[in-house]
């Protein structure tokens, strides 16, 4: 199915939202261009070149977009809210109309062991609520970890969008075909990112009480 594609500096991962400023020509083009039909595009990790001008490589998996907001600000720039929706791999892009196009086949998960990925979700929901619990101690403010899905595929796209990772990370978690060894990639993550948090603390501070670790129970 040929699609416009939208390379970005950011991954965007099924069922979760990305706000976008459009403004470059030849994107509100783009979006004039679309069909009444859902996607409006797919979006793809930029491998090399530039956001704004050009015409970037991009990485051969993306996530196709449903618009689900449009705010015309001016006449020369468009806000807008998508949302992931399936991921698809994604052929050279043709940017004869100025944005690229490409060919785009769906991106389906292996057949795996859905109790053990289950197991491994639970584990990864409870490290990352302890995280949550540490950050809101950091900044001295009171919040709760969101809701994340039951479903071990989704919440492993869930915790990958929420965690404060390098793009070659998440595009990782995006390419992975695997549902159990992506959720099970995602715990480590989040158990990386917990472990900085205690070890960095506030300003470079352990956090640690004098005698004793700290915990965020």
């Amino acid at each position: 199915m040929p699609l416009p594609i939208f390379p970005l500096n950011s991954v965007l991962f099924p069922g979760i939202p990305m706000p976008l400023r459009i403004f470059e020509e030849r994107y509100l083009r783009m979006l004039a261009d679309r069909t009444p039909n859902d996607p409006a595009f797919a979006i793809a990790l930029i491998e090399s070149g530039q956001e704004v001008g050009g015409s970037p490589a991009f990485h051969g998996v993306g996530t196709t977009a449903r618009l689900v907001s449009i705010n015309k600000l001016t006449a020369n720039q468009v806000d807008i809210v998508v949302v992931g929706d399936r991921r698809v791999r994604i052929s050279t892009g043709d940017w004869k109309r100025g944005y690229a196009v490409a060919e785009t086949e769906d991106l389906a998960d292996d057949a795996h062991d859905t109790a053990k990925a289950a197991a491994v979700a639970a584990s990864a929901r409870r490290a990352y609520a302890t995280y949550v619990r540490g950050v809101a101690r950091l900044v001295d403010l009171q919040f709760k970890a969101p809701s994340l899905s039951q479903d071990a595929a989704a919440a492993s796209f869930e915790l990958t969008s929420r965690l404060p990772l390098h793009t070659w990370e998440q595009q990782s978690i995006l390419e992975n075909v695997d549902p159990l060894a992506r959720i099970t990639s995602v715990k480590r993550l989040v158990d990386r990112e917990l472990a900085l948090l205690v070890r960095g603390g506030v300003a470079g501070v352990p956090l640690f009480y004098p005698g004793d670790r700290f915990t965020l129970n």
